[in-house]
């Protein structure tokens, strides 16, 4: 009997102790949100009342390639934009209808200039209920970890239609005059895709299936013109989505297909891409690290790969590591480009 009493009083503590240190968990979870919130709500406070002559204050948000980015409009209203996958495509996979109509329930509504999800606050609304509104959002519409939220403050000239970040790029459609992105930027009131590629558009959600559909009869062809050159050192065909690219070449000796797929060494945007579980998929497919080149690389030996099997292959990669879902066309680079 006594050892009965023990061991009810043993597991009596244990279940307080247990409770005791999810509650903790959750209070400390609580906690970061809680001062995260705090930090938008600052920037939040700032652009409102930060006075710039001739130009907008803009308040950033993001978590990759997340984003909400808040503009002080000329009547001091805040004009907020939530990521969409018109400019994003990598989006696409965290979008789904059930994100979509979580934002739409929050009060955020689809532009079709852009494709960002629209919110606007009267400059009566504090910063604070504003801040929560967009942590909010980019947490349950989004999925961003909101503990490593980065949060920004700048101003762009004041004009009605600012420049942006330009599809495919890392942030895309966000409002930004950044010389780094000047040449790909769009500096226009709407955004229209290339009339070649939209012909091409696979809709939000699209699988790597619907991408070998579209696209593998003009891969094998890419490929099998490989191995028809397979002597020639100076032969390669890149097929690059806009938010990164896998390329071959023929080898010898023996002879192969040597590819690489594009790493965050080549182009830093990609660290917000390339995720410790999609680079996980890249050494699974047996690609290495980058090393021999700044990029991850693999060689297929030619008498035991298909040229089809290895345009699926390459087509998967690009859907499943680099987010590509087929909204723009793919581009297929050789070197007989002029």
């Amino acid at each position: 009997m006594i050892i009965n009493r023990l061991l009810a009083r043993w597991l009596l503590v244990a279940a307080f102790t247990t409770l005791a240190s999810a509650a903790d968990a959750a209070s400390a979870e609580t906690g970061k949100t809680d001062a995260v919130k705090a930090q938008v709500a600052l920037a939040i406070d700032t652009i409102k009342v930060l006075e710039r002559p001739g130009r907008d204050n803009l308040a950033t948000v993001w978590d990759g390639d997340k984003y909400v980015q808040c503009r002080r409009m000329v009547d001091r209203t805040l004009r907020c934009e939530a990521g969409g996958t018109k400019m994003q495509v990598s989006l696409a996979h965290v979008l789904t209808p059930d994100h979509v109509r979580r934002l739409a329930t929050m009060g955020w509504t689809l532009d079709p200039s852009f494709g960002n999800y629209v919110q606007t606050f009267r400059p009566d609304v504090p910063a604070g209920d504003i801040a929560d509104r967009i942590v909010t959002a980019l947490a349950q519409g989004y999925d961003a970890d909101v503990a490593t939220l980065e949060i920004q403050t700048t101003s762009i000239d004041s004009e009605a239609c600012p420049p942006r970040n330009g599809p495919g790029q890392n942030l895309a459609g966000l409002i930004s005059d950044a010389p780094s992105m000047e040449e790909v930027s769009v500096h226009a009131c709407a955004y229209v895709p290339d009339t070649d590629g939209s012909a091409h558009a696979l809709p939000p959600g699209s699988t790597s299936s619907d991408l070998i559909k579209l696209y593998g009869p003009k891969l094998t062809t890419e490929l099998r013109r490989l191995r028809v050159n397979m002597r020639r050192a100076d032969v390669y065909v890149i097929f690059d989505t806009g938010l990164g690219y896998l390329q071959c070449q023929p080898q010898t000796q023996p002879d192969g297909f040597y590819c690489e797929a594009q790493s965050a060494e080549s182009w830093p945007a990609l660290a917000a891409v390339l995720t410790p579980e999609r680079i996980a998929r890249l050494h699974a497919a047996g690609f290495a690290d980058p090393g021999r080149a700044p990029n991850f690389s693999k060689t297929y030996p030619a008498d035991k790969t298909d040229d089809a099997a290895l345009a699926s292959e390459i087509l998967t990669l690009l859907h499943d590591v680099y987010g590509y879902y087929g909204a723009s066309a793919l581009e297929v680079k050789t070197e007989e480009e002029p």
